[in-house]
């Protein structure tokens, strides 16, 4: 869980990556999919949103558990937009929803500063 008194910073951190056009919301999800943080666009529902993204990523995770690696990221494309989710650690995932047709590249950059200051924020190993 995400102390109270953090949750501020990560919201002014979130704030700031939502500034770029290409990314229409991102939150942060414990593994049961529950929200701890939204900022996704209201018109999803970000309940079934959360429990979707966390439910796919640990199915992926169960898929290459024959690898002996851990999943980085999971991308999935839709019609019209494109999810990444992200372990922050083994208790929580974080969900950016992005366009579909960009170029990932400073976007990726962006995001994964932006888990690094998570992770070192809450101090997860």
């Amino acid at each position: 869980m995400i102390e109270s008194s953090k949750i501020d910073g990560i919201i002014r951190e979130l704030d700031k990556l939502g500034l770029m056009n290409e990314i229409m919301g991102t939150a942060i999800v414990n593994r049961n999919g529950l929200i701890l943080i939204s900022r996704l666009p209201r018109h999803i529902d970000d309940r079934k949103f959360g429990a979707m993204a966390a439910t796919m990523f640990e199915a992926m995770e169960t898929a290459v558990t024959t690898f002996k690696d851990n999943v980085v990221n999971l991308t999935v494309e839709f019609d019209e937009k494109q999810l990444i989710v992200y372990a922050l650690n083994k208790d929580l995932i974080f969900i950016t929803l992005l366009e579909l047709n960009i170029d990932l590249g400073m976007i990726l950059i962006e995001v994964e500063e932006l888990i690094k200051f998570i992770q070192n924020f809450l101090e997860v190993e």
